[in-house]
């Protein structure tokens, strides 16, 4: 497919998205947005499934729980109206997908205070897109929170990817390979990649190469470095691994401007799963930015009318 043509094809898409993101309390019949971007049924479900990396009915279901989930921060309403505001019939059935989302029911996401698993509209308006996300799947974005934790592992003094001569690239790489030289990665536990930027803007800052650890010490001779409860913002990436520094720079530049909330100095970490392999053609891991958020987000998308 030609750049003009995935250009035309994702402007079709995004209309659909735009529509789904203004009738999150209306009906949205799978045929009938087909109609909107000029697909068959069939085509369409493939077409989205293909972009986005879900079914239209999956996408829908979530942005719907992701909204009543900031109402239920962001607002006093009562739990059955958010229900019905975002297209639930009954509030049976909005508790039963809640919780089953969530892993608690409404009332107790409210308690709690903080956003978890607040999946963001997605955006496939080719003029608001880099170009790795032309020619490749359109990263998701969420909104979560994380408590405290450890990591373990070794770290160096790099110049980042704002800098006049980033080394991340050399320097970042080589702290992996000697971790994993030394079978100093556990098989079993997420990797973290954590960037200590808690001192400000600077070019310079502390990388730390690693894995979750649950106390403060290993038994060996690695550094522990403790990471404190945050909100995030989530990107979850999907192609090939030197393409995430585009899509971070189009996530300060373009993005986060329009986010109704500011990232933070603090601790942004790069996650990846077990057995991690940063030279396959196509690599999946999260990279996770704290922020502090100054507004309902999802509702200033998608206004309940």
């Amino acid at each position: 497919m030609t750049t003009a043509s995935r250009q035309a094809h994702l402007g079709r898409i995004d209309q659909v998205l735009r529509h789904i993101h203004l009738n999150l309390d209306k009906p949205l019949a799978v045929a009938s947005l087909a109609r909107i971007g000029g697909w068959s049924r069939w085509q369409f479900n493939r077409v989205f499934s293909d972009e986005t990396g879900q079914s239209v009915g999956q996408y829908v279901r979530e942005l719907r729980l992701s909204l009543a989930a900031e109402l239920l921060l962001f607002t006093d309403q009562r739990i059955i109206d958010i229900g019905l505001a975002c297209g639930f019939s009954s509030d049976i059935s909005f508790t039963r997908s809640f919780k089953q989302h969530f892993g608690c029911p409404p009332a107790r996401y409210r308690r709690r205070g903080l956003p978890c698993l607040l999946t963001t509209p997605l955006c496939l308006d080719p003029a608001m897109l880099p170009d790795a996300a032309l020619r490749a799947r359109v990263p998701a974005i969420r909104l979560d929170s994380k408590p405290a934790f450890s990591v373990a592992g070794r770290s160096d003094r790099v110049r980042g990817l704002f800098s006049p001569s980033p080394d991340f690239g050399i320097k970042v790489p080589a702290l992996w390979a000697e971790l994993s030289d030394r079978e100093m990665l556990p098989d079993d536990r997420p990797r973290f990649g954590v960037l200590d930027l808690s001192r400000g803007p600077d070019s310079e800052f502390r990388y730390l190469a690693g894995f979750g650890t649950d106390s403060g010490g290993t038994g060996t001779d690695l550094e522990v470095l403790e990471v404190p409860a945050q909100n995030y913002v989530v990107i979850s990436f999907q192609g090939p691994i030197r393409s995430l520094s585009e899509i971070l720079k189009w996530f300060f530049k373009a993005w986060l401007p329009h986010a109704g909330c500011n990232a933070v100095y603090g601790y942004d970490l790069e996650v990846y799963p077990p057995g991690f392999d940063a030279e396959a053609p196509e690599v999946t891991m999260e990279y996770w930015i704290p922020v502090t958020l100054n507004e309902p987000f999802i509702a200033r998308h998608a206004p309940i009318g």
